[in-house]
């Protein structure tokens, strides 16, 4: 539920504090859009080749090293800030979209409806809470927000490899099968 939320948070972050701190916004913007395909595509080719935890640790720790690298990469090396701030975006996409894929997985059959929808909610929420952070963090400090979501997505990438990985394994039918999963 946390990746849930984090993903959130850090996707949507991520793309306002680009639009307070880019110099060309649209390039900008549009630099870190096109970083959305190669995403997608690393996750299409690692998913079923090396699994689920270990793309979806490493995308949330790459976003999270990516945010905190950019909080000390000065105003005049405008190319490697946002070259940094695209290499975040494309860690928390994959991240974002493999919680949409392992989010179902997860549950057991009776509740995985509930699961997915409490899951769902906190992305929600999560969304709700990213402009206060980018906005009032801003105000205190302009890299603060960097710096909270570094430590989300670092969090974030640890707790996932504590979670079992989906890959080839039936779905869990009963809470018994869900908790035996990481055996």
């Amino acid at each position: 539920m946390y990746n849930w939320f984090t993903s959130s948070v850090l996707y949507q972050g991520l793309i306002m504090h680009m639009g307070l701190a880019g110099s060309n916004i649209y390039l900008d913007f549009f630099y870190s859009a096109l970083v959305e395909f190669p995403a997608a595509l690393i996750i299409i080719l690692t998913i079923d080749r090396i699994g689920r935890r270990f793309p979806w640790a490493a995308s949330n720790l790459v976003a999270g090293a990516a945010c905190l690298t950019s909080v000390f990469i000065p105003e005049d090396l405008q190319w490697l800030r946002v070259t940094a701030a695209c290499l975040g975006r494309m860690g928390i996409t994959m991240a974002y979209e493999m919680v949409c894929l392992v989010n179902a997985e997860l549950y057991p059959t009776f509740i995985r409806n509930l699961g997915v929808l409490v899951c769902s909610s906190l992305c929600d929420i999560g969304g709700i809470i990213t402009p206060f952070l980018v906005y009032r963090l801003t105000d205190v400090w302009h890299e603060l927000p960097l710096v909270v979501f570094a430590v989300v997505g670092l969090v974030a990438g640890g707790l996932v490899l504590l979670l079992p990985e989906t890959k080839g394994k039936a779905l869990p039918e009963t809470i018994d099968e869900a908790e035996n999963m990481q055996r």
